[in-house]
């Protein structure tokens, strides 16, 4: 049962330590029991932490579609668990109800596969995970807009997305749990891992190449690609472009994420090389945050880079937001969205500041609660969803992480139906994605009946160097099974 309901409880406590069994000296508690009651089953708990103790019984039925069997006992004893933390902690913990996993939106997919209804589903979602109205019309609106992005069971020609990882930064952000790859000597800490970056990409080509697929998208990301030397750059896209990139390849973004690692002539060369879609995330336009939380840029920086990119000619621009950074509000809020639109981007993406173990911010924090905006975060998010609506931007893909500001989501919004693919692709996990480069995750999806399996390259770049021939060995052999 712990395991079935551990994530759960960490949703309220976040800064607690879970104990399976009762230790001496423990006096906080939370006891559940699923049992028989006649015919029914039932449900009995008590949440005895802090200085309250609340406790209930109730009767549980399985909703439509669920057997009685283990994995219906398991939700029924969620369903009953959730509401009653909630009653313990006087709130409602999540509008995702019992919902915790990263692709909420999946289980729409699963259901509009089978034929559902609209009404049906978002039914279906209150009933078996409590998700509110709200976010269930939400995850029902990303997946009819991101569905007609995703591959059918039989794809001519084949075609899967490519990530490129380059797991450097300038600098390390507060918020930040990647591992600190900060570059103190570039020539020692980046060329080694360029040159085995350049060896996985090759071998990685020919096997692709001898499978028969083509590549709809390429997404270079961090870190931050653009600290690297231009050198660097061109010899990354010669390779792209002599072994991946192909009539079918219809996108290739670059995550130039901070303003103060691009100039003019970069994002000019960039677009010569053929990127069409670009990532320049402020974060925030709040310069005394910015300073904060380890930013090494100013808004005005980011509206110099925004503009250097539109002079450049790259097509696409996206603009990472974070909402419920240390110290900042409602008005906070606005002022960066009202900044950020004057820039017209076409895609914004809206994360949800997430409190990341690893990361300085999280070291520093009081146990159990997130540094933040005062409980301004869910109505912050209802206001910027509802003025980015208003400047015709929608939402096009969604996820969701641990330990999020009022247990919220992140979301992808877009206008002129310019979405990202890739961004599409890698959340709702029905292509496969090759991943090369220290972090990169791949992903080998079966079209048959979309299972996958995972594969992920170490996140340290010294080992990612050692390793790298297994590396590709192990990929190439996964790619091969799917044929």
């Amino acid at each position: 049962m712990f395991d079935h309901v551990h994530d759960l409880v960490r949703m309220a406590f976040p800064g607690h330590d879970l104990l399976r069994c009762p230790q001496v000296g423990v006096t906080d508690r939370i006891w559940i029991e699923l049992g028989k009651r006649g015919e029914c089953m039932c449900c009995r708990g008590i949440v005895d932490v802090g200085a309250k103790k609340t406790q209930a019984e109730s009767d549980v039925h399985p909703v439509e579609g669920e057997a009685n069997d283990e994995p219906a006992a398991t939700n029924m004893v969620r369903r009953f668990l959730v509401e009653l933390l909630n009653r313990h902690m006087d709130c409602e913990l999540s509008p995702y109800g019992t919902l915790t996993g990263v692709r909420p939106v999946k289980i729409v997919h699963r259901l509009l596969d089978r034929g559902w209804e609209d009404t049906a589903i978002l039914d279906h979602l209150f009933r078996k995970y409590l998700v509110k109205l709200d976010k269930a019309r939400l995850l029902l609106e990303v997946a009819r807009a991101n569905r007609p992005f995703l591959p059918v069971r039989i794809e001519a020609p084949r075609l899967l997305s490519v990530y490129i990882g380059i797991p450097f930064c300038s600098s390390r952000c507060h918020y930040c749990s990647f591992p600190g790859n900060r570059v103190r000597d570039y020539e020692v800490d980046v060329s080694p891992y360029i040159s085995a970056l350049l060896v996985e990409m090759e071998m990685m080509a020919e096997a692709i190449t001898e499978n028969g697929w083509g590549i709809q998208s390429v997404y270079l990301g961090g870190g931050t690609p653009t600290i690297l030397s231009q050198s660097h750059l061109e010899m990354i896209f010669k390779v792209l472009h002599d072994r991946f990139i192909s009539g079918c390849t219809s996108e290739i973004t670059v995550e130039a994420g901070r303003p103060d690692s691009v100039t003019k002539q970069g994002l000019n060369r960039l677009r010569e090389m053929g990127v069409n879609r670009i990532c320049i995330n402020p974060q925030t336009m709040e310069d005394e945050t910015l300073k904060l939380i380890g930013r090494q840029h100013d808004s005005r920086m980011v509206v110099e880079a925004a503009e250097w990119a539109r002079q450049a000619g790259i097509e696409i621009l996206n603009m990472d937001l974070i909402l419920g950074l240390p110290g900042e509000n409602l008005r906070n809020f606005q002022n960066t969205a009202r900044r950020v639109m004057e820039l017209e981007p076409d895609n914004i993406t809206l994360h949800t500041l997430a409190s990341k173990r690893g990361s300085q911010m999280f070291m520093t924090q009081k146990p159990g609660r997130v540094q933040s905006g005062g409980g301004e975060e869910a109505p912050g998010l209802v206001w910027l969803d509802s003025i980015f609506r208003a400047h015709d931007y929608r939402p096009y893909y969604l996820y969701r992480q641990k330990y999020m500001q009022a247990n919220l989501e992140n979301t992808g919004y877009e206008r002129g139906g310019r979405p990202c693919i890739y961004n599409i692709q890698m959340i709702e996990e029905r292509q496969t994605i090759i991943g090369m480069g220290g972090g990169a995750g791949s992903k080998f999806v079966r079209p048959g009946d979309w299972s996958l399996t995972s594969f992920h390259n170490p996140q340290n770049p010294q080992r990612y160097v050692g390793a790298v021939h297994q590396l590709i060995s192990r990929k190439v052999d996964k790619l091969r099974a799917l044929n």
